[in-house]
């Protein structure tokens, strides 16, 4: 019996114009199909840019959740953008470059007292982690007297450990000479290259001034300064006032929420997203204690928020002067 001759027919392929059979033709509508239920089934992501400061393990948090894709998951497509110092987020935020921001705690109060309307809506890390390392020859906080101390920006994070170390060994602000170098990585740098005799910094470059014989000269988390906002998410409060931006929000901390606890509980994930964002290359082996900022900073975090809220306003409410010191409002 002779068996028909195959039709064919002309259709638009993934490679262009296509001639198949009816079976080509038919496979190719059903791959159709799929991709466009796939895509029916997939929600829109809403593109939000992120400024983000410092490149360290303070960010954590901010970082695995957009390694992991957590972002997506809760409806956003984040675009990160670092940039050198909390003041300059914070300004980017009030000109309406970005709506949220991760950046430090007491920036946003300067500003707040400055009069704009930028409120924190979150703090990842309630402590001050970032310490100071000096040259050997540098004894105490009062051998820097007439020494540079090297900070990332005024107003930033590290420029707040600054004043705490200074203040706790009896040194005036004036009679040390600050140096902003931008970023965490760029203080290490300055250090190593003779350029600053002490630099603010975290983890894990703090890993690695020790490593190039360096010491630990101050680390707040364990004074009567370590209670202070490090990481803060900020947002104008214009911004918040309208209910589809306050979803975006919440939606937004939630996310954030899951890659805190993930930079608890998981080594493996913390440890990826840490070297991708710091390009340092550490087992977390940490000879001296100091862990990732969330990790070390464990007995303070198993403070209920009232009681740990308490003890920050008992710190800086008890003495207004310290207060307003810290923040660089006062002599």
């Amino acid at each position: 019996i002779a068996q028909p001759r195959p039709r064919y027919f002309a259709f638009i392929g993934s490679s262009g114009l296509e001639i198949g059979t009816i079976g080509d033709l038919l496979a190719h509508t059903y791959d159709i199909n799929l991709a466009v239920d796939a895509r029916a089934g997939q929600k829109d992501l809403l593109k939000l840019t992120v400024g983000y400061t410092p490149i360290s393990g303070a960010a954590l948090p901010f970082f695995i959740a957009v390694e992991e894709r957590i972002f997506q998951k809760h409806g956003f497509e984040v675009s990160p953008v670092f940039m050198g110092g909390s003041p300059l987020i914070n300004s980017a935020i009030i000109a309406g470059e970005f709506p949220i921001g991760y950046t430090g705690g007491g920036a946003v109060i300067s500003s707040r007292l400055g009069g704009s309307d930028l409120v924190a809506i979150a703090s990842p890390l309630p402590v001050l982690t970032i310490d100071g390392w000096a040259k050997p020859e540098i004894k105490s906080i009062g051998d820097l007297r007439g020494k540079r101390v090297g900070v990332t920006r005024f107003g930033a994070s590290s420029y707040f450990s600054a004043l705490s170390m200074l203040e706790a060994g009896g040194v005036k602000p004036n009679e040390v000479t600050f140096i902003q170098n931008g970023g965490v990585g760029e203080s290490l740098a300055a250090l190593m290259g003779g350029r600053v005799d002490v630099c603010m910094i975290g983890y894990p470059f703090g890993l690695n001034a020790k490593n190039a014989g360096f010491h630990l000269l101050f680390r707040p988390s364990q004074t009567e300064y370590g209670l202070f906002p490090t990481a803060v998410i900020a947002a104008r409060e214009s911004w918040l006032k309208d209910a589809k931006n306050r979803r975006v929000a919440v939606d937004f901390l939630r996310a954030l929420h899951e890659g805190l606890v993930l930079s608890r509980e998981n080594a493996t994930v913390t440890k990826r997203a840490l070297k991708k964002f710091t390009r340092v290359d550490d087992d977390a082996s940490d000879t001296d204690g100091h862990r990732s900022p969330q990790l070390g900073v464990a007995e303070v975090l198993k403070l209920g928020a009232d009681e740990r809220y308490v003890h920050a306003l008992a710190m800086t409410g008890g003495n207004q002067l310290r207060a307003a010191r810290l923040l660089g409002l006062s002599e």
